[in-house]
């Protein structure tokens, strides 16, 4: 064989240890960014969330979005809202589905935590020329009457933004309490993954024995991750007795599609 294969040959090996030494550098860089939900209180996760889905960039991208409703979200809609309902859209970014469903003739209220995602889907909806009230609101103070609104929708999984379980259960409440009797509620949420009903892996034992002492998250839940963002992965047992607790019947459950259906009786 000649030199120059021995030095090509060399060079794809060496390539390949470069790689994996890479990807390994990258793991465990992701594992140290996993500690942040350990460390972290409920409060200091708001903080470091808001601030991330507010910055500029994201607002950018949001607000160029144009895919409206996934195929799972329109077949919802189209069987569960009707036409001039009162409609509320919770954590409603820069406008993606308050804009579509002012367009098919729901009278919509959109609110966000976040002012830039705020202004953006106002701009929006001024080009649009459709007259959708928007609000900067905590989904824990919804500023809203009870009984006012025939419809709530929660997507882009942000229910599971919401950390720990006792505040969810607050946002569930006050859901509840702006919903009139019969309305109804689609939520998505993020599912465990593999066995929805299994117990965590060795990070989440880790972590449950952490919050345990000081001065690390007394508040951390099993199913708290760090996944990009922020998120708590439900199992179906606890995401349907979180529903019950706030009173709400389950009228649909699409739990591989990451949806539930809810109804205020």
């Amino acid at each position: 064989m000649s030199v120059r294969y021995f030095i090509g040959y060399g060079l794809v090996l060496l390539s390949r240890i470069a790689k994996a030494l890479l990807a390994k550098a990258f793991e465990a860089a992701a594992l140290a960014e996993t500690f942040s939900v350990i460390i972290w209180t409920p409060s200091e996760i708001d903080r470091h969330a808001k601030g991330d889905w507010d910055h500029k960039s994201t607002v950018l991208t949001y607000s160029q979005l144009d895919q409206w409703l996934d195929e799972t979200e329109k077949s919802l809609v189209e069987k569960y809202f009707t036409k001039r309902a009162e409609l509320l859209n919770v954590a409603c970014g820069a406008g993606r589905e308050a804009l579509l469903l002012a367009r098919r003739g729901l009278r919509v209220t959109a609110t966000d935590w976040g002012p830039g995602m705020i202004t953006a889907a106002q701009r929006r909806a001024r080009e649009a020329g459709l007259p959708i009230r928007f609000a900067v609101a905590d989904m824990f103070s919804l500023p809203y009457r009870e009984q006012t609104f025939d419809h709530l929708l929660l997507t882009n999984i942000a229910y599971s933004y919401i950390f720990v379980r006792r505040r969810r259960i607050r946002f569930l409440g006050q859901a509840h309490s702006v919903l009139k009797s019969g309305g109804i509620f689609i939520i998505s949420f993020a599912r465990a993954w593999g066995d929805s009903k299994a117990p965590g892996g060795l990070l989440e034992r880790l972590f449950m024995r952490l919050s345990q002492r000081s001065p690390f998250n007394r508040e951390y839940e099993p199913g708290d991750r760090f996944s990009g963002t922020f998120t708590h992965f439900f199992r179906s047992e606890e995401l349907a007795q979180e529903f019950q607790e706030a009173q709400f019947l389950i009228k649909d459950w699409l739990w591989d599609k990451g949806y539930a259906v809810l109804v205020k009786l």
